[in-house]
């Protein structure tokens, strides 16, 4: 899967982060208005009880943000046993963290998260 480094603006915030797009033609993308999934490498430094005002704001690192929001809500998988997702939003942006990403960490639905992300990736879901 090709990526390539793109400069993005919106709502919340703005920014680096690597774009994936759904076919070749990137040059369609240059000044337009899409909407994308956001994924990411890792997390770090997750912490539940922060501030409720949401905010990215970039880090030092490439394509690295920290960010406060709001769990909304946690999908729990029947496998492997245990296993969920929780969906973390910050304004117009939502994260999906994998129970790897949450460690030991077990936030609830309307809990406030803090945490910072790393490896920032942008991806247009064309359907």
């Amino acid at each position: 899967m090709i990526g390539y480094p793109a400069h993005f603006r919106c709502t919340m915030f703005h920014g680096w982060a690597r774009f994936v797009p759904a076919d070749e033609n990137v040059q369609a993308y240059l000044d337009n208005e899409i909407d994308v999934e956001i994924a990411h490498e890792s997390i770090s430094c997750l912490r539940t009880g922060a501030d409720r005002q949401h905010q990215i704001v970039p880090l030092a690192e490439a394509f690295s943000y920290h960010v406060r929001g709001e769990v909304k809500m946690i999908s729990h998988h029947s496998e492997p046993m245990g296993n969920r997702t929780t969906y973390v939003v910050a304004g117009d942006a939502a994260f999906t963290l994998s129970l790897a990403d949450l460690g030991n960490l077990r936030p609830s639905e309307g809990d406030a998260v803090e945490f910072d992300v790393h490896g920032l990736s942008l991806w247009d879901e064309s359907i």
